[in-house]
């Protein structure tokens, strides 16, 4: 039988309620029993507090089972197996990182008395000791926090979706009351799940921006592009590295074009990739439980996404703006605000009449683009300043530019996928194997 000793370094044995116990028993003992293939009745495993500013948990062995082959490929595999489960069953306050090391019992009590362990073991302990950290820390300085670039003043929203957004604030500012001293963290998690949704340019990314500002936090911007990998099984670790650096860094996690995460997993699971998707889900479920800090979800799509992820967010739609909404939206874009590194300096001339401007129906982003257009376009004539002429012409070709695209989308619309029924679909992916098995057939190939 081998007896594993878990000795654990960044949170004590005392400060974990019996389930939290028997839950790291069990992947700890299970994990091991899959990597040398052998029955539960043939391991033990016991905690133990221990001491170390390099490890979050050290797995002590007395003996390993009777292989011969690849011993420390078997012990790196048990160890990366390990850290990787004990982060779906650790709650996220201790402040477990991935940091996992398996060793001989005579290395980690120091002991000669106790067998040390054949020399390919001896150098492989000496390789993990040179190592900085585990690699989910290693991949969360890949995703660093960085000032906001937008106050919550700058906002301009409907009053209801801002009185929302400032109660998901006021659960973080008042954590201590809410969630210790009336304890509300035994009945819910005391993170915060936003999700904002809504047309294209109408101010998701600015929002969540806005909201670290005002929580006087840093934000990590990131989306699926950044975590999906082509490395198979890759997109979970790189998703747990991503809250592992939020937890870490104190900021607000921000995941862009969410639809694709949090879409309905697949149910025709035939291949590695629909896997991976699957199981990259179920991982972004287990780290949202887990998590106990703010993150921000946003969306042009939020029909596409799964109940399951839907029940557990605050969901807030953010609308195009109206005519006196846009007005102030011109307000912000042309004239200087504070006194710091942020401020405008456009030099505007005395007609610029928002009243007027307002009136052409752009979203946020479509201002931004018509301000940009009409300061490069005085640059460009030389002019000293920003006038009504130049800002109207910028507003036209930003409108001509709008109905253009919209054209486009609708000639096209016939041969995007969503635009085809579920039957129609079916239908001609059926006509299209049976036409490339005609020939395959013609051609001789097998």
């Amino acid at each position: 039988m081998t007896k594993l000793v878990v000795y654990l370094c960044s949170f004590s044995v005392s400060g974990l309620n019996d389930r939290a116990r028997r839950d790291i028993i069990s992947v700890i003992g299970s994990d091991f029993c899959k990597c040398y293939g052998v029955s539960g009745t043939e391991v033990k495993v016991e905690l133990k507090d221990g001491e170390s500013d390099k490890w979050d948990l050290a797995v002590a062995y007395d003996s390993l089972p009777g292989v011969t082959d690849a011993v420390s490929t078997r012990l790196n595999q048990f160890r990366d197996l390990a850290a990787d489960d004990l982060f779906a069953v650790l709650p996220s306050s201790l402040g477990y990182g991935g940091r996992v090391t398996v060793r001989n019992i005579s290395s980690i009590l120091g002991a000669g008395t106790e067998k040390a362990g054949s020399r390919e073991e001896t150098e492989r302990e000496e390789d993990e000791e040179e190592d900085p950290g585990s690699s989910y820390e290693k991949m969360a300085r890949q995703f660093q926090a960085e000032t906001p670039r937008f106050s919550f003043d700058q906002l301009v929203l409907e009053e209801d979706v801002k009185e929302r957004m400032l109660e998901a604030v006021s659960i973080l500012e008042n954590r201590e009351i809410l969630f210790e001293e009336w304890n509300l963290k035994s009945i819910m998690s005391p993170s915060v799940l936003l999700n904002l949704y809504g047309e294209p340019g109408t101010g998701k990314s600015m929002a969540a921006e806005a909201l670290a500002d005002r929580l006087g936090k840093k934000i990590i911007r990131t989306a699926y592009a950044d975590i999906e990998s082509k490395y198979h099984g890759e997109g979970p670790k790189r998703l747990k590295a991503i809250f592992l650096a939020a937890r870490q860094q104190d900021a607000v996690l921000f995941i862009d074009e969410a639809d694709s995460m949090l879409s309905a997993r697949l149910t025709n699971v035939s291949d590695g990739s629909a896997q991976a998707i699957n199981s990259m889900r179920s991982q972004l479920l287990i780290s949202l439980e887990n998590h106990d800090g703010i993150v921000v979800f946003a969306t042009n799509l939020i029909e596409n996404y799964d109940r399951a992820f839907l029940t557990r967010l605050i969901c807030l739609e953010l609308r195009r703006p109206g005519r006196d909404a846009r007005k102030k939206i011109w307000f912000n874009h042309l004239y200087p605000r504070g006194d710091d590194e942020k401020t405008l300096r456009i030099p505007l001339a005395e007609d610029i009449d928002l009243e007027a401007l307002s009136a052409f129906d752009f979203c946020g982003r479509d201002i931004r683009n018509a301000v940009k257009q009409a300061c490069i376009a005085t640059v460009m004539k030389g002019k000293p300043k920003v006038d009504q002429t130049e800002l109207t012409a910028a507003c036209q070709r930003t409108e001509m530019d709008l109905k253009r695209v919209a054209a486009a989308a609708g000639r096209n619309r016939a041969f995007r996928p969503e635009a085809v029924s579920e039957a129609e679909r079916a239908r001609l992916i059926k006509d299209a194997a049976k036409i490339l098995k005609e020939k395959e057939t013609a051609n001789g190939w097998k």
